[in-house]
């Protein structure tokens, strides 16, 4: 809004013009800011693979620069002060990131809402071909404890569209594929022996609610594997607390 006032002084004064510009806030007398989605990453797209020849891009809240993504990165909260310039997040929260496939004339063909404002994304090669799997790593860090952390999916892009891996288990039951990174839970890539990839995962939890010991915990290794069709999933679950801050388990502990 902007006010024009006139002054004059009975006429001894020439007019005066005072230009006053008045900020717009809102209800809870706060500044109004206006959360806009802005391309954090991209990845090129081609007809021959993909479908569509154009992007796969990551859209962020256009406040998080590069040093507050840096700087909240596995902290599960927006709690810097101004020496990264984003305390305003306090009380206007952070947009949750979205996924999205756009044509080389920047028209979107597919998208998704994504749980967290902060995501990350990389290609990877797990097939013996060239074909291209995305990981997408979605911070669900909840600022405190050891079960939570940044989760990684796979998503591949054919026709245009998103496709998100699933696996099936030994019951035939289908999920997406997940996979995390915190202080009871690792997962890494490694070679197959059909000349891909598969990927490996530990995961340490409470057998009852007393956790005093080390008998109250077991820890799940799972194999993620192509075999040809679909991607699988095989686990061993055996007794015994573990954290994996000093490194990953051996390859021998999985099935």
């Amino acid at each position: 809004m902007i006010g024009l006032w006139r002054l004059t002084m009975w006429g001894r004064m020439p007019w005066v013009v005072v230009l006053l510009v008045f900020i717009v806030i809102d209800g809870r007398g706060q500044t109004a800011v206006k959360k806009r989605l802005v391309v954090g990453a991209r990845i090129p797209l081609t007809q021959a693979a993909n479908g569509v020849k154009g992007e796969l891009q990551i859209l962020k809240d256009a406040r998080i620069t590069a040093a507050i993504a840096k700087q909240e990165w596995k902290t599960g909260e927006f709690v810097g002060e101004g020496e990264y310039g984003f305390a305003g997040f306090k009380e206007v929260p952070a947009r949750n990131a979205l996924i999205r496939v756009v044509d080389r004339n920047g028209r979107v063909v597919d998208s998704e809402d994504l749980e967290r404002p902060l995501a990350r994304v990389g290609a990877v090669h797990l097939y013996p071909n060239a074909m291209a799997t995305y990981l997408l790593t979605v911070d669900c860090s909840a600022g405190f404890g050891s079960y939570s952390g940044p989760i990684t999916y796979l998503v591949e892009v054919a026709g245009g569209h998103l496709h998100w891996v699933e696996s099936a288990d030994a019951q035939g039951k289908h999920a997406k594929i997940s996979v995390m990174n915190s202080l009871k839970t690792a997962w890494k890539i490694v070679g197959a022996g059909s000349g891909g990839k598969e990927i490996l995962q530990a995961a340490c939890r409470p057998t009852n609610a007393t956790m005093k010991t080390g008998d109250d915990f077991t820890t799940t290794y799972s194999r993620y594997f192509f075999d040809g069709v679909q991607w699988r999933v095989v686990s061993r679950t055996l007794p015994g607390f573990t954290e994996f801050e000093d490194g990953f388990p051996s390859r021998l502990h999985f099935p």
